[in-house]
């Protein structure tokens, strides 16, 4: 920790200079994973309290951390730290003539959605409430709408951002030279290019999707262990859905005030942003009566879309050890999902601080993010655009020897599901990054000389943390 700081005097919003053995003074992230007591804590309302954090940061040799929703499991933090909590960039500035709505550097997904919804609008958001909206986009943001818009990171305007000399500047995708490429790498690689301030981004009239009552529809089947077969070989005959479906199979354990709480569950369902007539059809298969028949619950539902990701709202709660594995295939068998299964219902139960951990495998189709790959957003950082199959594992523990356990427990799952999908470069989401990963599994070998290159353009002298200069 830095004994003594200079230039605190010039600081005009809140801040915090962390005592030794005090709390984190509001630092309160996702996971508790390798976050430690930094030097320096702003909260800045204006972008001149951004800019003179970066004069601050400098002149005491800190490394600034900028957190939006706090919820990168693989951001760290220690004693040389500045961390710049950007949560009071809460603008929602929504232009219904151009269909472009400025989003904060604060904002969550949560708020955005209320927002937006509550003037009949929508952008493309993942599922949950409380992750940062810029965080999403530049790490590429998937989201159940995928099929209909492409990535998050496709739908971008605009960055306005403070840079490492302490400038704010504002990239497009109508600049050109370095501002263009810094563009490029925000949508989908930007940890660490900057403190974003502002993202403009598209969003869309909510009556565009025509569905019924402008409610989502969603069905959904329970299934015990002994089903896993059977929901297995249900979720692959759902190859190719339509680009208003989502589709997913999710491992859980039955949450506390239910039938059997504690006990592994398997829940297939299907979200679809369109009529209910067409959610039944794009979902027949989730009223075969066979199937139906060996599940515990059956349920549709039709759902606002503000209200779309309040069933996650258990795991938004912060602190603890959290961590996020992920793999995108173009192959998926039906053994892989049977393995996968065993492998997290045997590691929850061994720990049972563990048990609120899940395991996702979802559908979705590629095709118009493959259209926008080949198009305006081709040179945007988003790779394994085709890939239709997406795997993701969130464990969440107290204890430090369950992480060390689940940490195994995510390598073997990768790799028992890379090994299903040999012929394909191993991809991951950016935003899933884990300590110690080999970042070819995000980008090639190329897109990550690139990225370097920006970082020694944009901040030769390693200002602000970021993931990719190793």
């Amino acid at each position: 920790m830095t004994p003594t700081l200079s230039g605190l005097d010039s600081i005009k919003c809140e801040f915090a200079v962390p005592g030794p053995g005090t709390p984190l003074n509001g630092v309160v992230r996702w996971s508790d994973t390798n976050i430690d007591q930094p030097s320096l804590i702003v909260k800045p309302t204006t972008e001149d309290d951004v800019q003179t954090s970066i004069k601050i940061a400098k002149s005491n040799g800190l490394t600034i951390t900028v957190g939006g929703g706090g919820h990168g499991t693989f951001v760290t933090l220690d004693s040389n730290a500045l961390y710049l909590d950007m949560a009071n960039f809460k603008a929602i500035k929504l232009d219904k003539s151009t269909g472009i709505v400025e989003i904060g550097g604060g904002v969550t997904t949560g708020e955005a959605l209320k927002a937006l919804a509550d003037q009949g609008y929508y952008t493309p958001l993942p599922n949950s409430n409380a992750v940062g909206v810029v965080g999403c986009i530049i790490g590429g943001g998937n989201t159940p709408l995928i099929g209909t818009h492409g990535w998050m990171a496709d739908l971008v305007e605009s960055f306005r951002l403070a840079t490492a000399e302490g400038k704010m500047i504002e990239v497009s995708s109508s600049s050109t030279g370095e501002d263009l490429a810094l563009f490029n790498a925000l949508c989908g690689a930007g940890h660490g290019l900057g403190v974003i301030t502002a993202v403009k981004t598209s969003a869309f009239p909510i009556k565009d999707l025509n569905m019924t009552d402008d409610k989502i529809w969603i069905r959904s089947l329970v299934f015990p262990p002994t089903a896993i077969e059977i929901a297995a070989e249900a979720f692959l005959k759902m190859q190719r859905p339509a680009s208003s479906a989502s589709i997913n199979v999710l491992f859980m354990r039955s949450p506390p005030g239910t039938p059997a709480a504690g006990s592994p569950i398997i829940v297939l369902g299907a979200t679809v942003f369109a009529s209910a007539e067409q959610g039944e059809g794009h979902a027949s298969i989730l009223f075969d009566d066979e199937l139906v028949g060996k599940a515990i619950v059956k349920n549709t539902e039709a759902t606002p879309i503000v209200n779309l990701n309040d069933r996650y709202a258990p795991y938004d709660s912060r602190g603890g050890h959290k961590a996020i594995a992920s793999c995108r295939l173009n192959n998926l068998d039906i053994s892989s999902i049977k393995s996968a299964f065993e492998q997290w219902v045997s590691v929850t139960e061994k720990y049972p601080d563990s048990r609120r951990s899940i395991l996702v495998v979802g559908l979705s189709d590629s095709t118009k993010a493959v259209q926008l790959g080949n198009s305006g957003a081709t040179d945007r950082f988003v790779e394994g655009r085709e890939r239709e199959f997406s795997i993701m594992t969130v464990t969440i523990c107290s204890e430090d020897n369950t992480r060390v356990a689940l940490v195994e427990y995510m390598d073997t799952l990768m790799k028992r599901f890379r090994e299903g999908d040999l012929e394909s470069v191993p991809r991951s989401f950016p935003n899933n990054l884990r300590f110690g990963m080999n970042l070819e599994e995000l980008f090639s070998r190329e897109r990550l000389s690139q990225l370097r290159d920006l970082k020694d353009r944009w901040d030769v002298d390693g200002l602000f943390w970021n993931p990719y200069k190793q």
